[in-house]
């Protein structure tokens, strides 16, 4: 996963968990159904709101709201 410095602000979407658009450090989340090929379509969450969890039975990463 690759961090970036700053969220983006040209972006017209604020931090899905937050709703803001600090200038953080941010990770880029791919949007499902958005993939063709090598390129999708993807979201901005800060690392600092992520909060994941692991389950191993079910092989799934996921964050609780």
């Amino acid at each position: 996963m690759r961090i970036f410095k700053k969220y983006n602000k040209a972006s017209s979407e604020p931090c899905p968990i937050c709703n803001t658009k600090d200038e953080t450090e941010v990770v880029l989340i791919v949007k499902a159904g958005t993939t063709e090929g090598y390129n999708a379509e993807a979201i901005q969450v800060h690392l600092d709101c992520l909060e994941l969890t692991y389950d191993k039975e079910h092989d799934l990463i996921y964050q609780k709201t």
